[in-house]
């Protein structure tokens, strides 16, 4: 079964950073960008890489950092548990903790990540609960095989990241 996440179709990653970030509206094609990031979910730090000259200018984007739970279960991955999940007591749940993420955009359009240096895992977790037994082992060795979980969190993260720089923003609009 595919696992869902709220993510619907939206610009690519780098542009919708450009829209919360002014600076990097005027970055030069040779420029590389490092942004540190502390927000809901976790603490990132996003490396936007210069302009690949070959076919659309696309810059890679490497995120590096951590997240403090996944909740893993046959429906979906969320780093909160659903409110079914909650009833049923988290019955049928993986629970990843601490988890050190370093992923790769080599496009930067936000929709599928790799691990650093083209690894296939780029979300190791510190710790975890499996809550579903034998059926979690299956599941977690899904998700990771098939890039899901690398995917997911990557789209997870995308939304923590813009949601902490929007907020920022605000912030300072207000206080100018």
């Amino acid at each position: 079964m595919k696992r869902q996440h709220s993510h619907t179709n939206h610009p690519p990653f780098i542009e919708q950073l450009k829209g919360v970030v002014e600076s990097l509206k005027d970055m030069k094609p040779n420029e590389m960008h490092v942004l540190t990031v502390h927000a809901n979910y976790g603490n990132y730090e996003i490396v936007i890489g210069p302009e690949n000259p070959q076919g659309h200018h696309h810059r890679s984007l490497e995120i590096n950092g951590e997240i403090h739970h996944l909740f893993i279960s046959p429906e979906e991955i969320s780093p909160h548990p659903s409110k079914l999940e909650i009833h049923e007591k988290l019955k049928h749940t993986v629970i990843m903790q601490d988890l050190t993420v370093h992923l790769r955009d080599p496009h930067g359009d936000g929709a599928h990540a790799m691990g650093h240096n083209g690894d296939t895992q780029g979300v190791l977790p510190r710790g975890m609960i499996n809550m579903a037994g034998e059926d979690g082992e299956e599941l977690l060795h899904n998700v990771e095989e098939n890039g899901e979980l690398n995917d997911i969190t990557y789209h997870i993260i995308q939304e923590d990241i813009l949601g902490a720089l929007s907020k920022q923003r605000e912030e300072e609009t207000m206080e100018a």
